[in-house]
């Protein structure tokens, strides 16, 4: 339980309660633990994972992000950053190298994040078995 502090005088404790439907009482609600959403091909993850740098921290938080989104176009997130130690200077390699092994897509506009499409195929076409 997280408890928020002003001037060490009042301390004031986080809870999340929810209004159940069917009992019309409020009841606790839990914070939900993170996970990634799969699959995720495994070429893609051994071929972010050889590359230098955090490209496998940037390619996982790509697919995090993925498995919450309903377009294929992507922008990390500073939750993402946070989530995943990834700094803005480590982003910006992260995906410049996964754009160059051919993993991702990259879409540049002035004043924007990149966007970024996952390429899914990468496991059928860059793969060397």
């Amino acid at each position: 339980m997280k408890t928020y502090q002003n001037s060490a005088v009042l301390k004031i404790p986080e809870k999340r309660i929810r209004l159940d439907r069917n009992t019309g009482k409020w009841e606790n609600n839990p914070i939900k633990k993170r996970f990634l959403k799969g699959p995720i091909p495994l070429d893609w993850l051994t071929a972010a994972a050889q590359l230098p740098g955090k490209a496998i921290n940037v390619g996982i938080a790509l697919w995090w992000l993925a498995g919450m989104s309903k377009t294929g176009i992507l922008k990390l997130t500073r939750q993402s950053q946070l989530a995943l130690n990834i700094s803005k200077d480590a982003e910006r390699d992260g995906l410049r190298r996964l754009q160059q092994a051919g993993l991702i897509e990259l879409t540049a506009r002035p004043g924007q994040r990149h966007s970024v499409r996952i390429i899914e195929e990468f496991a059928l076409h860059g793969s060397s078995e």
